[in-house]
């Protein structure tokens, strides 16, 4: 009698944790062997250790750093102001008052007197010697720090006064001989002295500049003092308006992100922290948090409800290739932060968790087993798990 076999494949599929193919066997009356079945192949991932770190995302907008607005400092009617877009650096002119050209100065602390008696010492005087000197002019030799110094005209300050500076750690200023109108006091090395060479110097200058009379005398609103070069930005004012009013708008040259984010997420961020930058055209670049305002504003109200938007602080991110954004002048970008990271822990991808019956969750080692594990970050498709048995080059099965 002869024999007829008939085999039936059936085919599973690959499931979640890899599937199997298995064949079936029917048999016509015969004891013939059955046929083995296929090995299937299953994805598989090593298991990895690494740091994880989750992340947020924000829309921040491309602009010019520390933009805010220049005002005037003496009065005078404003007749010139500077193109917008224009740099502006130490010795050049912001703007002028009554034709009078006002300079701009480096430095960190603002004149707020005429100087104009020869012995007047103070910090204004050494913003005053140290811009002349950086722009080319000989100013001569400086009292040291310790000297006495005679100063004529004015009433002496009071004993154990801070001293016209401001400065409280200036040693007490004595009168000198009765009814000279002169005083004595000592150089501190936040100061300069007004000499008969510094004087020479600033004739020199503002003939440069085209200050007339050349006199040697400085008045309060002829320089304005600023921490560096700055960009000038639209105008607030207009030609023939009071110059002691808002001039113009002015910022860093430098290019920076500002991102509002939600006030409670302040404290995981600080200066220094890397952020990722995504940029219109979808490239991405690197940048660093330059700084964390502590000024929180109110988030958006209709007068009702506060509404969904909550208090909000502002973040500038400083771009660490600047070149990445010197053509953008003004745009929207995408600002990744990092949330928690976790060091030093092991890793899988996210689809070789299996959720257990039991409750939990569980990984299908390569050899067939299965094992609970520990979950912790989960973060770029990736999650930190602990479990006996896993370590580092374990290989488990994964969605493919």
């Amino acid at each position: 009698m002869r024999t007829k076999t008939l085999i039936i494949t059936i085919t599973c599929g690959v499931l979640a944790l890899g599937g199997v193919v298995y064949a079936v066997q029917a048999s016509a009356g015969d004891d013939s062997p059955a046929a083995q079945p296929a090995a299937a192949k299953v994805a598989t991932a090593e298991v990895v250790r690494t740091d994880l770190s989750d992340y947020w995302a924000e829309s921040g907008t491309v602009g010019y750093r520390k933009q805010r607005t220049l005002r005037g400092v003496a009065p005078g009617v404003l007749t010139w102001l500077p193109r917008p877009g224009s740099t502006i650096a130490r010795g050049d002119i912001l703007y002028r008052s009554g034709d009078r050209p006002v300079i701009l100065f480096y430095g960190s602390s603002p004149m707020f007197r005429d100087i104009d008696v020869v012995g007047m010492v103070g910090r204004d005087v050494r913003v005053l010697a140290d811009n002349l000197r950086a722009l080319g002019y000989r100013i001569g030799s400086q009292p040291a720090p310790g000297t006495r110094v005679t100063v004529q005209g004015g009433p002496a300050p009071a004993a154990n006064d801070q001293g016209a500076n401001g400065d409280a750690n200036k040693p007490d200023s004595t009168p000198a001989a009765a009814g000279t109108g002169a005083y004595q006091t000592v150089v501190t090395s936040q100061d300069a002295v007004f000499t008969s060479s510094l004087k020479d110097a600033v004739k020199r200058w503002q003939a440069t500049k085209g200050v007339r009379p050349a006199t040697g005398t400085v008045t309060l609103g002829d320089m304005l003092v600023l921490p560096g070069a700055v960009r000038v930005g639209a105008a607030s004012a207009q030609l023939g308006d009071d110059a002691t009013g808002n001039l113009m708008a002015i910022s860093d040259q430098t290019k920076a992100v500002s991102v509002e984010i939600d006030a409670s997420r302040a404290d995981d961020l600080r200066a220094g922290q890397k952020v990722q930058i995504t940029l219109p055209d979808s490239s991405h670049t690197s940048g660093t948090i330059n700084s964390v305002s502590s000024n929180v504003q109110a988030g958006p109200s209709d007068g009702g409800d506060p509404g969904p938007e909550g208090p909000k602080v502002q973040v500038v991110v400083a771009v660490d290739n600047a070149s990445a954004i010197q053509n953008i002048s003004s745009a929207s970008v995408e600002v990744r932060f990092t949330g928690t990271t976790a060091h030093d822990v092991l890793a899988v991808p996210v689809g070789a968790l299996l959720a257990l019956s039991s409750g939990g969750y569980g990984v299908q080692l390569s050899d067939g087993a299965l094992t609970a594990v520990k979950v912790g970050l989960f973060a770029d498709g990736m999650v930190q798990i602990s479990g006996t048995g896993i370590t580092a080059g374990t290989r488990v099965v994964t969605t493919s």
